[in-house]
């Protein structure tokens, strides 16, 4: 099993960590915001680039494939744009080829943003939006009960995620100290709702992955719809709180159903070579897809074969001395979930896979850079790696994309 990653942009004006990054089902990248300085957001246009044309060009320093979009208002309020910010999240809904960003921090102290400026914010970016466009028209929601207890705390460096209609809005960094709080937005009704906390410590830099049903040729097993967390439930969830976290071995992985507002903890065994996964935060996890009729060998898939679920990359091993003033210590691994078939997801048999290097090129390592990836046209997974803090303390401008091969 390996990764074959390639370097499609590396541009001095994309360098930033700490931004939020989305891809489209059309595989275009949709590029916000970030900082290239400790603490100083930069821009508030949106930057995309058309994955599959940049990888065709072959010119990753000076690829055409870019484009800056100004952010406009639908309303004649200004406030109605997002401001510049940092650690917020960005998620693109296919059903109606939108974006929406929340959270984050911005302005002179660099506190979590207020209110109205948190979001939700949407945009949308179908059509011929990202084509010819020169601006994005954003819109504020209209929550009916912003100022209710169902609301989150405002915060940055929290994960989102996009489930039937629900955008959810999971841990993070508020004004003081870190939540493990869990909230949904209801985007046809416009509501907010607390949901279950997630359990054990309070973790910052956490990532999200949805996991949705799948089956095999047969039909004879699917695995529910689930949040596959990177936050774990401890002693054993990713994240920071005040250390990097998982803190045992084997880590189990936290997973919330949505349809019954439970959690619950799955335990994947080792990789028989390489172990377990180490403890990390400002990650990157995405559910991973592969063509159902392929199985993890490269064979066709029969009723036991074991599914790939998600898929973990980079990010921060140990924070540094300065806090966010200064570069940690960085992963460069990226490692596949499995999940053998069963009559339900908490009885399942799970194991982690590390994946080899195909190829001589990889990304140097690195965190604080959003999980993003999208499905391909052959209907398997590709990473994406956008930008980052490197361990020299630099951002990085690279844009990258990684092809596994099971």
């Amino acid at each position: 099993m390996s990764i074959q990653w390639t370097l499609l942009s590396s541009l001095a004006n994309i360098a930033r960590s700490s931004h939020s990054a989305t891809v489209t089902t059309r595989g275009q990248l949709l590029l916000y915001s970030g900082e290239l300085k400790a603490r100083v957001p930069l821009d508030s246009s949106l930057h995309t680039i058309d994955l599959d044309a940049a990888a065709a060009t072959g010119d990753v320093e000076n690829n055409k494939s870019w484009r800056i979009l100004r952010s406009a208002s639908a309303s004649s309020e200004p406030s109605h744009t997002p401001e510049p910010r940092i650690g917020a999240t960005a998620t693109f809904d296919a059903q109606s080829d939108s974006l929406y960003l929340w959270g984050g921090r911005g302005g002179v102290d660099m506190s979590p943003l207020d209110r109205f400026q948190s979001g939700i914010l949407k945009a949308f970016v179908g059509g011929q939006t990202l084509q010819g466009a020169q601006e994005l028209i954003w819109e504020r929601l209209k929550a009916t009960n912003d100022e209710s207890g169902e609301a989150p705390d405002l915060r940055s460096y929290h994960a989102s995620a996009l489930v039937d209609g629900k955008l959810y809005i999971h841990a993070g960094c508020p004004a003081k100290g870190r939540l493990s709080t869990l909230h949904s937005y209801n985007l046809s009704s416009n509501t907010w709702k607390k949901c279950t906390d997630a359990p054990g410590e309070l973790p910052g830099g956490t990532s999200l992955a949805v996991v949705t049903p799948r089956s095999t040729r047969a039909g004879h097993h699917s695995i529910r719809r689930a949040l596959f967390s990177c936050v774990f439930s401890y002693p054993s969830r990713m994240g920071f709180a005040g250390h990097e976290l998982p803190t045992t071995k084997p880590p189990p992985f936290d997973v919330y159903i949505p349809s019954t507002d439970t959690w619950f903890a799955l335990t994947p065994a080792p990789d028989p070579v390489y172990g377990c996964p180490g403890p990390r935060s400002v990650c990157g996890l995405v559910a991973f897809t592969v063509p159902s009729s392929s199985a993890a060998d490269g064979e066709e898939r029969t009723d036991s074969s074991p599914i790939p679920v998600a898929l973990l990359y980079y990010g921060e091993k140990a924070p540094s001395s300065l806090g966010h003033a200064g570069a940690g210590e960085f992963w460069d691994d990226a490692w596949v979930l499995f999940a053998y078939p069963g009559p339900s997801l908490q009885t399942a048999k799970t194991e982690w896979k590390k994946l080899d290097l195909a190829g001589s090129e990889k990304p140097a390592p690195r965190g604080w850079f959003p999980s993003s990836s999208y499905v391909a046209s052959d209907g398997n997974t590709r990473i994406v790696l956008t930008g980052g803090l490197l361990s020299t303390n630099e951002r990085s401008g690279e844009i990258w994309v990684g092809d596994v091969q099971l």
